[in-house]
C-alpha cells in the first residue's frame, strides 16, 4: 500500500531513513542529567523506607496513606503480584464467520427476492442473530 498524499510514510522510504542493522538509536544511552538524578534519589534509598515505615505504622495517619505506603514496602521489596487476565480466545472465528453467512444468505435472499440488498435491518442486528444474541 502507497501513500500517494503523503510519500515520507511510504514504507519503503521509511525503511530508507530508518536506522540499520545493529545501529542503536540512542548511540549514547541516557543523558548524564538523568544518570545524576538517578543517583540523588538511589541515595536518599533509606530515608524513603524509613518514611514509608513510619506513615504505615503511624496509627494516627490517614488510613489511604498508611494503605499506600504499605503497599509501595511490599512492591518495592518482593515486587509487585502478577495481574491475571481472562482471555477467551475464538481461534475459528465462529462469531465472525457466521456474521459473514448470514450477511451473505441475506444478500442473496434480497438478490432472488429482487429488493435492495439492506433495508431496515442494520448490520449489527445481522450479527447480533448470526451469533445467537439479541
Amino acid at each position: 500500500m502507497t501513500h500517494h498524499n503523503n510519500p515520507h510514510l511510504d514504507p519503503e522510504a521509511c525503511r530508507k531513513r530508518g536506522w540499520k542493522k545493529g545501529e542503536s538509536g540512542n548511540p549514547k544511552g541516557r543523558p548524564p542529567v538523568i544518570r545524576e538524578v538517578q543517583e540523588l534519589a538511589k541515595a536518599q534509598t533509606e530515608f524513603a523506607i524509613n518514611t514509608l515505615v513510619s506513615i504505615a505504622g503511624n496509627e494516627k495517619a490517614n488510613g489511604s496513606a498508611r494503605v499506600q505506603a504499605a503497599v509501595a514496602l511490599l512492591d518495592r521489596a518482593w515486587g509487585r503480584p502478577k495481574q491475571s487476565v481472562d482471555v477467551k480466545v475464538d481461534h475459528e472465528a465462529t462469531g465472525l464467520a457466521a456474521a459473514i453467512r448470514a450477511m451473505t444468505e441475506a444478500k442473496q435472499q434480497a438478490v432472488a427476492d429482487q429488493r435492495p440488498v439492506i433495508e431496515v435491518e442494520s448490520v449489527v442486528e445481522v450479527v447480533a442473530t448470526a451469533s445467537g444474541k439479541d
